[in-house]
């Protein structure tokens, strides 16, 4: 028996290094849900965004996230639609879903939430239909990661592989709830995130030391709140270099 439960042991090790694998290269794990989509044809810039919206948002938030995506990512964008409010079916919208309880004292209800991959086949299946090249997703949704489910509450997830992206507000709207701080500075943090994954599909998984970059990983609201809108000189450079390479 001790040798049999040596063997499981291992086995499990196996796995869960499988799955950080996985997720560092961008391949969904999931058995509920197997990505389905064509094969992407390789990505040149500059290429055409498309933002699908889930929840209830201000009318005016996509032209303030268009506005700072063309300031940072200047021409990388030929355009960028707003491709509107999409429904999940019924069947759709509790597949999948785990319940956990929310992370914030104030509540001791568990909470629904939602993996990644239902997102990415929705946009998978928009970003072909739209022709493309990458798409993102905002939601008031919570989230977890369909490559890891121990990630929970997530602000944003990008798959490289299928080059899109979804970003949840909640855990961003939320914290106001304990503090009456202006509506700025939640919009702030959505643009942040945003700006943040679609910066991994254009300069890749890599998150930045510089701890001011948009592209620093943030593990809280306050980290959010800390770094800027903007690419440290860095990440300025790979950006640069990625336009030379592609010609524009």
């Amino acid at each position: 028996m001790p040798k049999l439960q040596r063997y499981v042991q291992k086995i499990r090790r196996y796995k869960n290094k499988l799955k950080k694998i996985i997720s560092r290269i961008g391949i969904s794990y999931s058995e509920e849900f197997d990505l389905i989509d064509e094969i992407p044809r390789k990505l040149l810039f500059p290429c055409h965004l498309g933002i699908l919206f889930y929840g209830a948002f201000i009318d005016t938030i996509f032209e303030k996230i268009k506005f700072h995506l063309n300031q940072i990512f200047d021409s990388f964008f030929f355009d960028i639609r707003n491709l509107g409010e999409f429904n999940f079916t019924n069947e759709l919208f509790s597949k999948g879903v785990k319940k956990e309880y929310k992370n914030m004292k104030k509540y001791s209800d568990l909470i629904k939430m939602h993996p990644t991959n239902k997102f990415y086949q929705i946009l998978i299946n928009k970003r072909n239909e739209e022709n493309l090249g990458m798409i993102l997703a905002l939601t008031d949704l919570p989230i977890y990661s369909s490559s890891d489910d121990n990630i929970l509450f997530l602000f944003g997830e990008t798959h490289l592989k299928h080059r899109c992206s979804v970003v949840s507000t909640l855990i961003l709207k939320e914290h106001f709830l304990e503090s009456r701080k202006n509506n700025d500075q939640f919009e702030e943090r959505i643009f942040k995130e945003i700006v943040h994954e679609v910066g991994h599909m254009i300069l890749g998984p890599d998150h930045c030391q510089e701890r001011e970059c948009v592209m620093w990983f943030s593990i809280d609201v306050n980290n959010i709140d800390s770094k800027s809108l903007g690419l440290c000189d860095k990440c300025k450079t790979k950006l640069l270099k990625i336009r030379n390479n592609h010609n524009f």
